[in-house]
């Protein structure tokens, strides 16, 4: 009997002793709480006394954490002038006629062609190659911002396409991210695409989905499939070497997440097309640095408009082949006299309903389409992100403002986030976009906040969400006590974001959350 009291007072003991523990925990993660509160409130009331003041709201937006970009073309978001400095680095000649690049095997052809490091000496020259590869300027030349923008890329193609630059272009990409608090990249680029198109020649068209597949996986789209996970993982490699990032002095870039989203181009042959989604759906499989798929080029080129419903159906296909495979894709880019009204009615509704895509890249036509506000809501019951791309949509498009569908999603829950799409062509970056959504629609600092975490959460990162709703109220359970930006973890919650790599970043976002709210130039007094 003695022996069983004094079991029972040492377990007694033990479990107030817990009690009392866990309720200084519990207690200092209140604290925590109520801190952290006050100082969101005390930003948000600076945020509101200077939103109207610009240069101060770009202070503001620029030091802000922002997550993620996860709509961002990688050749696109390459500043024209990084592209001059390769180009005369790599021995590249202009033709001052057009101006265009030369490749150095043809510089010899014309004597008119000069060295491109002559550049820096005809400034004339430069500027007109920094029009001709931006949307700087415009209108130039009497383009449109339509056209402009997407004959830029052809200007710096032979660059942008060569693999030996690549890492200089995602190290150029990643270390502005990073001096923007941006620490999450899915960047869209194509690996192997002209390979898998000259496959898709190869076989031949076949309106049998299942048929065509098995040809292509015959005639060694496997191979290239390993081709391209290779071309990845010397990439990654690549970009670490050209950052720094195993030196003692390691670039800002180091610090920022970069997954891939394999492109196909849509204006191509049918058969071209479903083989890039093959490829790109099988590299996503194959490759963890492959996150998912999209579909690039302007929507309202003609075979791109023919085969709108095609390609959807052959996506829709692939999707249930593979329904890990994660699917965004630019969808409703388009506004009406671009193209005609029928061709308004239908594109984001197949993207969903039949593509299956999980995000829609600018979504400009929702409210041209058949039944819009059943689409919204359908929308937002699937919990389809849209990715919105401000500046993009005003000069591709010319729709702005309160001609843009910005409000009318929000209206109705559908879950948004703020993109750059083509930073360098568009002179911009995401800093930028997140200023314009403020001053154009009203926006408040937790509205803000929300379309940050929306980046990370609707991202196509590994593992589960650290947080517990999609209203960002509660952590999950595993972190439910502990407070981001305290330093320290418990052991459950620490396992837990060493297991996800999306919640891990997600983390990261709350602890610079909780990092920015504490700096004094951002709180009111």
């Amino acid at each position: 009997m003695a022996k069983f009291s004094s079991t029972a007072a040492f377990w007694g003991l033990l479990i107030g002793s817990s009690l009392i523990t866990f309720g200084v925990k519990a207690q200092d993660a209140t604290l925590a709480q109520a801190s952290s509160r006050q100082a969101e409130t005390e930003v948000a009331n600076w945020f509101e006394a200077n939103r109207d003041r610009p240069t101060l709201l770009r202070a503001f937006v620029q030091r802000m954490p922002k997550g993620g970009d996860i709509h961002t073309h990688l050749s696109g978001a390459v500043y024209a002038e990084h592209y001059i400095q390769w180009a005369a680095a790599d021995g590249y000649c202009i033709d001052p006629a057009i101006p265009a690049l030369v490749e150095p095997s043809a510089c010899n052809q014309d004597s008119s062609y000069f060295p491109a490091a002559q550049l820096y000496g005809r400034p004339a020259t430069y500027d007109a190659l920094i029009n001709l590869w931006s949307t700087r300027n415009l209108p130039f030349a009497g383009q449109s911002g339509h056209d402009q923008f997407f004959e830029a890329f052809g200007g710096f193609d032979a660059i942008s396409s060569s693999l030996t630059r690549q890492d200089d272009m995602v190290a150029e990409v990643a270390n502005r991210a990073a001096a923007q608090h941006i620490f999450y990249l899915e960047l869209l680029m194509t690996v192997k695409g002209s390979e898998a198109r000259q496959l898709g020649r190869t076989v031949g068209w076949s309106s049998d989905f299942a048929q065509m597949r098995q040809r292509l996986l015959d005639a060694g789209l496997m191979d290239l499939v390993a081709q391209g996970s290779q071309d990845m993982a010397a990439l990654e490699r690549e970009v670490g070497k050209t950052l720094g990032c195993e030196t003692p002095r390691p670039q800002p870039g180091c610090a920022v997440t970069v997954r891939y989203l394999q492109q196909t181009t849509r204006t191509r042959l049918p058969e071209e097309v479903f083989a890039q989604f093959v490829y790109a759906f099988e590299l996503a499989k194959a490759d963890s640095r492959v996150v998912g798929i999209n579909l690039v080029a302007p929507e309202d080129n003609p075979v791109a408009l023919r085969d709108y419903s095609l390609h959807m159906e052959m996506l829709g296909f692939l999707k249930a082949q593979f329904p890990e495979v994660n699917v965004s894709l630019h969808a409703g880019e388009l506004t009406l006299g671009l193209v005609p009204p029928d061709d308004l009615r239908f594109h984001i509704r197949q993207a969903v309903e039949v593509a299956q895509a999980s995000r829609i890249g600018h979504g400009v036509a929702i409210l041209y389409e058949d039944e819009p506000f059943q689409l919204l809501e359908e929308m937002r019951r699937r919990d389809v992100l849209v990715e919105i791309c401000l500046t993009s949509n005003e000069v591709i498009l010319n729709v702005e403002g309160d001609e843009h569908p910005f409000l009318d999603y929000r209206a109705v829950g559908v879950p948004m986030t703020l993109a750059s799409d083509d930073e360098g062509i568009a002179r911009i970056d995401l800093s930028n976009e997140y200023g314009l959504a403020t001053q154009r629609y009203d926006l408040s600092y937790r509205d803000l906040k929300q379309l940050a975490r929306n980046s990370l959460e609707y991202s196509f990162l590994e593992g589960d969400s650290l947080w517990a709703s999609p209203e960002f109220g509660q952590l999950s359970a595993s972190c439910a006590g502990d407070t981001p930006g305290l330093g320290t973890t418990s052991e459950g919650c620490a396992s837990f974001l060493e297991g996800s790599d999306r919640a891990r970043i997600q983390w990261q976002l709350e602890a610079e959350f909780a990092e920015f709210e504490s700096l004094s130039s951002f709180r009111s007094r």
